[in-house]
């Protein structure tokens, strides 16, 4: 982290659960947004400055993350989707200062009620009047509204980053983004704001949004160098409409680099509650004898599991950063990252929502009923990683995406055939050699599967949903591989110091989180001889060894996971947890 105070903002009172409104908390939840950007915001974005910046932001994401999901979603809203097309897209520098100053907090609204992956097939509309130089958005039915943005709360300044088709003389030029005044007092003319009822997990202000001959200047339409003449002539620079909606739609990256890092973030901080929770909780077994409940081998694997899968979450996603905020230079004239690149961000966020999605559902488990009330925080972060299962990009319809590409494009090379002779038991096999033959297995069966249809006349649509399962599962074990290679050349060797310390846990922690990769699937790599029978059975020994190692090094684990104590509150984290919980 570089700027040591961003912690003790989250020490101000506005972040006491006490003070909340049960039945409108989102009222809290902006205010604590408030207090964020009053002591954080500058004259320009920190997404539009340098690495410093940027760092930053990413680390105020990460903290918000871990102290209120609910906030982290409107700030990453706001500081990087809103922010980021208004900026990449080029808006009119009065608006890029609206929204750094925070006078408008931003939303984006894009996803249609009515149709599944509608940001595709944008049905909302804005047709252009050349008299007015203006354009009117209008929603054409209820199917088309827009649903759920968090835009429910009245008297609260809204600058939203809406997706339309744009329609020139009667000519569909594709979906394009506009910026659009939701909230200005009591409301704008035309849009109109329907709340939706409380929801339990992640409550904010949603709603469904219509728009009813809405008038948008020029000047908001974030036209990312394509323009209208005073004749009537339009012009894009990327001159296709496909073109122009998956420029539109490719917004999302800015969602990405800042999702990733909120998830995996909250999953270190549910394994910062719940490893020393389980080292104070005292347990007992079916013989009577009275232990920590760290000590027993169930809890282990939980929760140094869980500690894996947030730290290596944590390592792909400060890997993409960079990337996914990405600004062309000057702004307002970019055709957006290669579509190789896109594809490997989607992936990215499906492979870190995964593994903080079950990091923090370990942890909940492992702390047994407590786990499930909201003070002790674990039941927020499962909401926050449950939400992006299908907010940002559906994860299957992504991982679908990722299959589609690799067994039909170019950008994609299988791994090399598999490992030698297998690996006896005690030795250590290659993990990533091991998942990649998996993967390479897989991409066969489908590709092969597929040319097969083809030869027989089969449609393609037909031939591509008779084999989604295989899809997936080729997606799921691509994915995998991936992860498990990202850690791998960090984590297996002891750093530097000569692996003392926290560096000292890091290859254990990458062989619980290879060998957990591989264990599923144990039989296959026995059945192909890729692993001999006695080493697939003994995987669970190796997995229960490698916690009794780990054992006596929680605290060093704990070390890295980068959680403030001044961040994380609730009963479970504090010394006496039993006073804590019931006074």
């Amino acid at each position: 982290m570089t700027d040591p105070d961003l912690p003790k903002l989250f020490e101000d009172p506005v972040f006491d659960d006490r003070a909340a409104d049960p039945a409108r908390p989102w009222t809290t939840t902006y205010r604590r947004v408030a207090h964020l950007g009053a002591r954080t915001g500058s004259a320009a974005p920190l997404l539009a400055g340098g690495p410093a910046d940027r760092q930053r932001l990413r680390d105020l994401l990460e903290l918000t993350a871990m102290a209120d999901p609910a906030a982290f979603h409107v700030l990453f809203l706001h500081q990087c989707m809103a922010t980021g097309a208004a900026l990449d897209f080029g808006a009119a520098p009065e608006d890029v200062a609206a929204l750094a100053s925070g006078r408008a907090v931003g939303a984006a609204l894009m996803t249609e009620v009515g149709l599944g992956n509608s940001s595709a097939a944008v049905r909302t509309e804005a047709v252009y009047d050349p008299v007015a130089r203006e354009f009117v958005l209008t929603t054409p039915d209820a199917a088309a509204a827009k649903y759920p943005p968090n835009v429910g709360m009245p008297g609260l300044p809204r600058l939203a980053v809406v997706g339309a088709r744009l329609l020139v003389a009667g000519v569909d030029r594709g979906t394009c983004l506009f910026l659009v005044p939701l909230h200005d007092g009591d409301g704008a003319s035309g849009v109109t704001v329907a709340p939706r009822p409380r929801t339990s997990l992640l409550p904010l202000d949603y709603a469904a949004v219509r728009f009813d001959g809405v008038r948008v200047p020029y000047r908001r339409w974030l036209a990312d160098g394509a323009s209208i003449s005073g004749s009537g002539a339009f012009h894009d620079p990327l001159g296709d409409p496909r073109l122009r909606t998956a420029r539109s739609v490719g917004w999302a990256r800015f969602a990405w680099g800042a999702v990733t890092a909120g998830l995996a973030a909250a999953a270190r901080a549910a394994v910062a509650i719940a490893l020393p929770h389980a080292g104070r909780r005292a347990t007992v077994d079916r013989w009577g004898v009275r232990a920590a409940a760290l000590t027993r081998p169930n809890q282990q694997r939980l929760l140094f599991g869980a500690a894996a899968r947030a730290l290596a979450a944590t390592e792909f996603a400060r890997g993409i950063t960079d990337t996914a905020w990405r600004l062309a230079p000057g702004g307002g004239r970019g055709t957006g990252l290669p579509a190789r690149t896109m594809g490997e961000l989607a992936l990215v966020k499906t492979a870190v929502d995964a593994l903080a999605d079950e990091a923090v559902a370990r942890c909940r488990s492992a702390c047994g009923a407590a786990g499930f009330f909201s003070e002790n925080r674990l039941v927020d972060y499962q909401a926050l990683t449950a939400a992006f299962h299908a907010a940002g990009g559906d994860n299957q319809l992504m991982l679908l995406d990722a299959a589609w590409r690799m067994a039909t494009g170019d950008d994609y090379t299988p791994p090399p055939a598999g490992p030698g002779p297998a690996a006896a038991a005690g030795s250590e096999p290659d993990w990533p050699l091991l998942l990649a033959a998996r993967e390479r297995a897989l991409y066969t069966r489908l590709t092969s599967g597929l040319a097969a249809a083809s030869a027989g006349g089969l449609d393609p649509s037909a031939a591509w949903h008779e084999r989604l399962g295989l899809a997936e599962e080729f997606a799921h074990a691509h994915r995998t591989r991936v992860a498990v290679e990202a850690v791998a050349a960090r984590w297996r060797r002891p750093g530097p110091s000569g692996g003392s310390g926290e560096q000292a846990v890091l290859p254990d922690l990458f062989r619980l989180l290879a060998v957990e990769a591989v264990l599923p699937h144990a039989d296959w790599y026995a059945a192909r001889g890729l692993l001999s029978g006695a080493a697939a059975e003994a995987l669970d020994a190796d997995l229960t060894a490698v916690c009794r190692r780990l054992l006596p090094q929680a605290e060093s684990v704990a070390g890295l996971l980068e959680v403030p104590a001044a961040v994380v509150r609730g009963p479970l984290g504090g010394r006496d947890y039993v006073r804590d919980l019931t006074s």
